[in-house]
């Protein structure tokens, strides 16, 4: 691997995921969620996405909403984070509004034991059909393994059997945990989006880096990837484009060392060489 163009891997926006089919199916999925506000007519436009955990499922609609700026408003409501008056108070926000809006309910299946939840959202959901202005929401949750287990722990809560019948068919879908080329993409695209935020242009990253992110258990959540590349650029140069091995780690920090006498073998071939980035 020595050149990359990183165009190549999106989804949308700056979501990436390296195998073929797997990006196909979520641009499928991203098609299908923008098409309902080509042609706003009264009807249910609610999605239901089973994600792994750390498959970046946040940052997927995000790029989907900011790829049509301008054309809709974009709302986002954790459920594991919210009281009953602060996920009440953001729902009613949007329905007093006749604005385009897509709204993202994240951790759909948090607060089980609650009966709430669920009876504050169904209303909501019959929004779109209700008023002319279109309404699409997009519920993500991470229960079980597949989007079956995701609606059996909802239906088996108050009101959840209601709620899955908004969801109208067809708009079911998973998103596949990330594997090794995902993360090395995660990463390889945070920081070329890092050093564009901190007006730098970072154009290789050394393979020693890379094998260390490969190789690293601890590294398979997208948002601790996201940190570590935003941290790499920072301790870049000024001077320099490129980030090193040593580049990834604190002064002092022993971990550094010890990967590197871990792999010695390999890092011996991959020092000083570098991947070159594109996009």
């Amino acid at each position: 691997m020595d050149w990359i163009v990183l165009p190549r891997y999106h989804v949308v926006g700056n979501y990436t995921r390296y195998d073929e089919s797997v990006r196909n199916s979520l641009k499928d999925i991203r098609q299908k969620i923008s098409s309902a506000f080509d042609r706003p007519i009264r009807k249910r436009e609610n999605h239901i996405i089973w994600a792994a955990p750390g498959s970046g499922k946040t940052y997927l609609v995000q790029q989907i909403a900011a790829s049509l700026s301008g054309k809709i408003r974009y709302s986002e409501l954790n459920l594991a984070k919210c009281s009953e008056q602060e996920f009440l108070s953001g729902l009613d926000k949007l329905y007093m509004t006749d604005e385009s809006y897509l709204c993202l309910i994240d951790e759909v299946d948090a607060k089980p034991g609650e009966p709430w939840p669920y009876e504050i959202l169904l209303p909501h959901l019959d929004a779109s059909v209700e008023k002319k202005a279109s309404f699409v929401f997009v519920l993500v949750g991470s229960s079980g393994s597949s989007v079956i287990d995701l609606k059996e722990q909802i239906s088996s809560r108050p009101k959840g059997v209601d709620l899955l019948t908004r969801i109208p068919g067809g708009n079911e879908y998973e998103i596949p945990p990330m594997n090794v080329g995902d993360r090395l993409l995660v990463v390889l695209s945070q920081i070329k989006s890092a050093g564009k935020e901190a007006d730098r242009e970072i154009n290789g990253v050394e393979k020693l880096a890379l094998y260390y992110i490969a190789m690293n258990s601890r590294l398979t959540n997208a948002r601790q990837l996201r940190e570590l590349a935003v941290r790499g650029v920072e301790r870049v140069p000024t001077s320099e484009d490129r980030i090193r091995y040593d580049h990834l780690f604190g002064a002092g920090d022993p971990e550094n060392k010890e990967f590197w006498m871990k792999s010695l073998a390999a890092a011996i071939e991959l020092v000083n060489r570098f991947v070159t980035l594109e996009g």
